[in-house]
């Protein structure tokens, strides 16, 4: 009987584990002879090896996806406007010069500021007197 211990034992991928389990059940079972279980433990060996080098490559495609996607979003941040005088004239074209249109976001900021501070006084719909059945009643049908 082996006492042979693997590190794929403590593998957080079950596939590996489940190829740990394999090689042990085949490591301990007495009806094999040794040439038997050294072409049992090789092919469990080729298909850890197969196993691992599609993780590699699966990594490696979304590393590069992701990479991909952030560059991609870096040439889209920088498509911005290309001089400070193009926003201006822009303003201009659409009829607000931009005092007056700051003017104007100042003066709606003052208003709402205004309808915040005011008092809101609620209703208590907790308690409806002289009520005895619930307010909201479903129809039937």
């Amino acid at each position: 009987m082996s006492i042979t211990t693997f590190v794929e034992a403590t593998s957080a991928d079950p596939f590996v584990r489940d190829l740990h389990r394999k090689a042990v059940r085949l490591l301990n079972d007495p009806s094999l002879d040794r040439r038997q279980r050294e072409f049992h433990l090789r092919r469990l060996q080729s298909t850890l090896v197969e196993h691992q080098a599609k993780q590699d490559a699966k990594a490696a495609r979304l590393l590069a996806k992701k990479a991909s996607r952030e560059q991609q979003s870096r040439e889209n941040r920088n498509q911005g406007v290309a001089d400070p005088s193009q926003v201006a004239a822009r303003r201009k074209e659409f009829g607000v010069p931009a005092a007056e249109q700051e003017k104007a976001t100042e003066r709606e900021t003052e208003q709402a500021t205004e309808q915040a501070t005011t008092a809101v006084v609620a209703a208590n719909d907790n308690h409806v007197p002289g009520r005895n059945r619930p307010v909201l009643r479903l129809k039937r049908a």
